[in-house]
């Protein structure tokens, strides 16, 4: 979140607060078990380099967690940290680096952002920050942000506070809020073909405009002073699936827009994948007279076959584990799309995680398998650069076949 900051002390110039919020979930860690509880540590190393890739900034924590329970310890619940940098007003990049201490798997995040010029007289506003409740003690007042990636944790509403700068004492300010979504299609050439990894399965949903407004409110406050003002504004949950959200600015003086997408899931499967996306999802790994036997069946009838399925190819513990990838994959990867359903997450179902992640934001992401001495390697790149959804699709016979088959064989194993 961009926010304005006072001038520097020391060049008198203006700078901007930027706040970063990481989430790490508890089954992306490797927790120890210490006398009745489980006990877990991770880093965080925060780089920013300003256009000429020098670095301008750097910090790093330390973060030490406990979970009560070892089904806790493998939960989706997430460790929540906070990183504030100061910055003159330009073009950064951002680099992440996450580390388990226990394993010392590593996760690098890489974003380019904009610290913005809030010190210009004209009208301007910080970034949303997507909110949870809301309390009021002896020191103030506090927010519990949430990201968008929780957002179906929330029961009844989710609020949104913003700053807007350079306002005036007396001046009207509009704030026009739409959800919107949009007539589903299905993607051009998602035909999927065993043995064969997701190639040109791209979500054309995720660059669709919305079509169908389902909520509008309009808001209108006063200035009481010059200066800056604070909202604080809670709108209903969005409909389950995507929404394409559009927030409208209105003062005598300027109109900014903002668009965003939720994504918001049932809160019945968020612990479990629907039958629908274990089926699905079954796809992957089953020959195609295989899936075609299940497609068309129903009820009690698929779930025999799924797991008639299962008894020949590992048991229940291995379907268990499977069902539990696709929960995972709906948790991580989930955008304006099923994350199961898109490449990230079904690589992620059958080939597990990754040993190295290399993520360079609005660019491409690299996921490190190693087999033995050998580490393989499959891409990703980022379509539709133009939204402000992140949909990767995998880079075009990039995947070692040895590498896939390898994955399948330990899903179809016998007992």
């Amino acid at each position: 979140m961009n926010v304005q900051s006072a001038k520097d002390s020391v060049e008198s110039t203006e700078l901007s607060r930027l706040d970063v919020y990481v989430q790490i979930p508890f089954n992306h860690l490797r927790f120890e078990k210490d006398f009745n509880n489980f006990k877990a540590s991770y880093g965080l190393q925060f780089v920013v380099r300003n256009e000429q890739r020098e670095i301008v900034q750097t910090k790093e924590i330390d973060r030490q967690i406990e979970a009560r329970s070892y089904e806790e310890s493998v939960s989706s619940r997430l460790d929540f940290a906070l990183q504030t940098f100061m910055l003159p007003p330009g073009m950064y990049t951002l680099e992440i680096i996450s580390t388990d201490n226990t394993s010392q798997l590593k996760y690098r995040f890489t974003e380019k952002f904009t610290a913005k010029d809030f010190s210009k007289p004209n009208f301007s506003t910080s970034s949303e920050l997507l909110l949870d409740t809301i309390t009021t003690g002896a020191k103030g007042i506090s927010l519990r942000p949430i990201l968008p990636a929780s957002l179906s944790l929330l029961n009844t509403s989710f609020g949104i506070f913003q700053e807007l700068y350079h306002v005036h004492a007396g001046d009207t300010v509009t704030i026009a809020m739409s959800f919107t979504i949009s007539k589903p299609t299905e993607p051009q050439g998602a035909k999927f073909s065993y043995l064969m990894p997701p190639y040109r399965r791209v979500n054309q949903r995720c660059a669709q405009d919305g079509d169908s407004v389902y909520y509008r409110q309009d808001s209108t406050y006063i200035v009481q002073r010059d200066g800056m003002l604070q909202l604080f504004q809670f709108y209903p949950l969005p409909l389950l699936g995507s929404t394409f959200v559009k927030r409208t600015i209105t003062t005598s003086h300027d109109t900014i827009i903002a668009t965003r997408k939720l994504w918001r899931r049932d809160k019945n499967y968020l612990t479990m994948p629907t039958p629908e996306e274990i089926t699905a999802a079954l796809r992957y790994i089953m020959r195609e007279e295989e899936y075609d036997s299940l497609a068309v069946l129903t009820g009690q009838n698929r779930l025999q076959y799924i797991k008639n399925f299962w008894e020949l190819h590992g048991g229940t513990q291995r379907q268990l584990e499977f069902e539990k990838k696709v929960m995972e994959a709906n948790a991580l990867f989930t955008t304006c799309f099923t994350g199961s359903q898109t490449p990230m997450g079904i690589t992620y179902i059958v080939c597990g995680s990754p040993d190295y992640v290399d993520c360079r934001g609005q660019y491409s992401e690299n996921w490190y398998y190693n087999i033995g001495d050998r580490a393989s390697v499959v891409q990703f790149r980022l379509v539709y650069p133009y939204i402000d959804v992140s949909n990767y699709e995998l880079v075009p016979f990039s995947v070692s076949d040895i590498l896939w088959q390898y994955f399948l064989d330990r899903w179809r194993r016998k007992k």
